[in-house]
């Protein structure tokens, strides 16, 4: 670092300030700064310094089936909603659509919708166009013919800086069901290896990246048990399983369903009850101190829009995003005033919707995706025939 006249603290602060966009282009001022870029420290302090205003987006994954099938997020201003921008997924599966995992620290895990045992997970940084194909199992030889129910957890784990995917398989044939396996991959690592199973729990979430206090959570039910609700956790730390017991609710015996999200850093389980397939109302229960179930709190009620008929999630701390029934209208409602935000139109029906922050994480990873200018507006993406031949590879081996 002699050639550069600051010091690696200054350095770190003015260049962590920068979009991912200028950062790329800056590497090519000297080896110095290219070496910064791949700097695992210097990846962590470029995501502290980013400012929820400028930098966080909010990110929106849709199907579009008359674009030939092809999935597509829109990519929207967190605070004020505004549509940035629209982005084909430049890489396909067997089935030609995908499942939303999670998304942490600007990146995406996808699977595909209709999961069987073998088939690849995505790790996507759209910042960066990298992308990283986690094809491999520890139990693959063993039992791949199976009927497989998948779960899966994704997160990233603080004390290590490592970014961690749990895997739950559950095998079945008529009349006989195996034990529970359970895998976790590590990126630090770059492989997969076996953890003990949690043989009590079946979840009800397919996929899951709600993480608090390290643990990545899922709403499950005791195996002997189909009508029980819990809270089924997995820790990234000490890789265990745990449960939490659901706060009491009310209106038993009403149609609900269950959504766990972040919320000011706390888990909060959103309850929404339904009427002739619309919410009639809507609970929010935060827990204030991870895993003491006496501290499950019910902070909000709401009774939203009639054309409500399901909740997304939630954003910025405050705003709780509605999908409209029969419409492609996305509706905010911001629960500090009390009050519905202007509606979002979309063309298409909407997934899944999740936060979305820009970041180097990956750049050393996997294949990239290279943008083709003419084809950039559109969302469209170019790639060259050799990784096109080697992502069909890959897709013909463990599809």
């Amino acid at each position: 670092m002699s050639s550069i006249h600051f010091p690696i603290e200054i350095l770190y602060n003015i260049l962590g300030r920068l979009s991912v966009k200028e950062i790329i282009r800056f590497r090519c001022v000297c080896k110095a700064w290219r070496d910064l870029v791949i700097d695992p420290n210097f990846i962590s302090t470029h995501l502290n310094l980013q400012t929820d205003d400028s930098d966080r987006c909010l990110l929106q994954y849709k199907a579009g089936p008359r674009f030939g099938g092809k999935d597509f997020f829109v990519a929207c201003n967190a605070r004020n909603f505004a549509e940035n921008s629209n982005l084909e997924v430049p890489f396909s599966c067997g089935n030609n659509y995908f499942e939303m995992v999670g998304s942490v620290n600007g990146l995406l895990c996808l699977r595909p919708l209709f999961t069987l045992f073998g088939r690849a997970l995505y790790l996507w940084n759209p910042s960066i166009w990298k992308l990283k194909i986690l094809s491999g199992s520890c139990f693959r030889r063993q039992i791949e013919k199976w009927q497989t129910h998948l779960t899966i957890g994704f997160g990233f784990h603080h004390r290590t800086n490592d970014y961690k995917i749990v895997r739950m398989m559950n095998f079945t044939e008529i009349g006989k069901r195996e034990p529970q396996r359970v895998e976790v991959f590590s990126l630090a690592r770059n492989s997969w290896r076996k953890v003990g199973n949690n043989s009590c729990f079946y979840t009800r979430d397919r996929s899951s990246a709600v993480v608090v206090n390290g643990c990545v959570n899922w709403v499950a039910y005791w195996t002997n048990d189909v009508y029980s609700n819990y809270i089924l956790a997995f820790d990234f730390d000490s890789e265990e399983f745990g449960q939490i017991t659901l706060p009491k609710r009310h209106h038993i015996g009403e149609s609900h369903r269950h959504l766990l999200v972040v919320l000011r850093e706390s888990l909060a389980l959103i309850v929404s009850y339904y009427n002739d397939n619309r919410i009639g109302c809507c609970n929010i229960w935060v827990m204030k101190e991870y895993g003491i179930v006496e501290s499950w709190s019910k902070q909000y009620s709401i009774i939203p829009n009639e054309r409500i008929f399901r909740c997304l999630g939630i954003v910025n701390n405050r705003d709780l995003m509605l999908d409209a029934v029969d419409e492609k209208v996305v509706i905010s409602y911001d629960l500090d005033k009390q009050e519905y935000n202007k509606p979002l139109v979309f063309d298409e029906d909407l997934d899944e919707l999740v936060t979305f922050r820009e970041s180097l994480v990956l750049y050393e990873e996997g294949f990239r995706l290279t943008p083709r200018k003419d084809l950039l507006v559109e969302g469209g993406i170019h790639l060259g025939k050799r990784k096109r031949r080697v992502f069909e590879l890959l897709q013909q081996k463990w599809l």
